[in-house]
């Protein structure tokens, strides 16, 4: 299976030192991002989000893929409100009919009105528990963790999705 990933959704798991996690969720897979992602975690790292260098460093796991010319032509059709990493992540599953990880909502939207393939935070967080590579308590702390480093605001329903049996 190709996994791409958008910033955000590596940025929440260094920061709260969960990449390993998913990782195990997709064992002998490299999460490829495309390379204005690689350039958005920089810029990070650079900002001081020192976390960010946990992605930058796992380089036998996550890797750079960049786009074709026919994917960089999807991208000019693609919504506005979509910044240029979002886009470049959204080509790339879309023709190489990956599944994306992203956690921008208007992504996610757009992805499942064209039928990409998609997982957003809370649906990965759930699944570290009910794949139990995490307990509920553990992914209750990583929860925690996230809203401290980088400000994760989750709704009380959303929360209730991540842990409803």
């Amino acid at each position: 299976m190709l996994v791409i990933s958008d910033t955000n959704i590596l940025s929440s798991l260094a920061a709260c030192d969960a990449l390993s996690c998913l990782f195990r969720l997709f064992p002998d897979t490299i999460i490829y991002i495309p390379p204005t992602v690689h350039q958005e975690l920089q810029i990070g790292l650079e900002n001081g989000k020192r976390y960010l260098n946990l992605v930058l460093l796992a380089t036998h796991q996550i890797q750079v893929l960049h786009l074709l010319e026919l994917e960089q032509q999807m991208i000019k059709s693609l919504p506005n409100k979509l910044n240029r990493g979002e886009c470049e992540a959204i080509a790339l599953a879309k023709n190489r009919q990956a599944l994306l990880l992203c956690n921008d909502k208007r992504a996610i939207r757009y992805c499942q009105e064209e039928e990409i393939e998609s997982i957003n935070l809370p649906y990965l967080l759930r699944l570290f528990w009910t794949r139990k590579i995490l307990s509920k308590v553990q992914v209750k702390e990583l929860i925690e963790r996230m809203e401290q480093v980088e400000n994760l605001v989750l709704k009380q329903s959303v929360y209730a999705k991540i842990f409803s049996e």
